[in-house]
């Protein structure tokens, strides 16, 4: 079941955040940032379901967090700031169904085209995106709990077709 989060939220999602970094990112981060995720994550999204930027969207299976996406709205710009899937379930198309269920929200609010960064090396998520139409763009610096990562950036143009690459 999706549904949008709400501030009792904020335990299970720093968890299943810090679950799906330490799966899919052990490869391009140290040990020791992937080890305190979730505690560094809970105040920064206990502070966001406070107010969200944006929107939120869970999914849930007895009452378990299985997955998130997060997009703030910047005008005609949705930003995908978050996307994650609970170790395991990777490929059964939840990550598609949240992604959609996101951007529909965000096409009703006014947002036109998209954009996301990932960091570079995360192959997985790349081909994800590029199957669903986006646009793969420059890289640049930036830093992780303190940890220097180059970021790709990543552009959806037609928030319209990424909804309906979605279904």
């Amino acid at each position: 079941m999706l549904r949008g989060a709400g501030p009792g939220d904020a335990e299970a999602i720093a968890a299943l955040v810090a679950a799906s970094w330490q799966d899919a990112y052990a490869a391009l981060l140290p040990a020791e940032v992937l080890a305190g995720t979730r505690d560094r994550m809970l105040p920064e999204w206990r502070d966001l379901l406070a107010a969200p930027p944006g929107i939120i969207l869970v999914a849930e299976d007895a009452g378990a967090l299985q997955g998130l996406a997060a997009v703030w709205l910047r005008g005609a710009e949705a930003y995908l700031d978050s996307l994650h899937i609970a170790p395991g379930g990777r490929g059964g198309g939840l990550g598609w169904r949240l992604l959609g269920a996101a951007m529909q929200q965000a096409l009703a609010a006014g947002a036109r085209h998209g954009a996301l960064r990932v960091i570079e090396g995360n192959e997985g998520a790349i081909r994800f995106y590029t199957r669903l139409g986006a646009r793969t763009g420059a890289v640049e610096a930036g830093e992780i709990a303190g940890h220097p990562v180059r970021l790709r950036g990543l552009f959806l143009d037609d928030l319209s077709a990424l909804v309906a690459a979605c279904r």
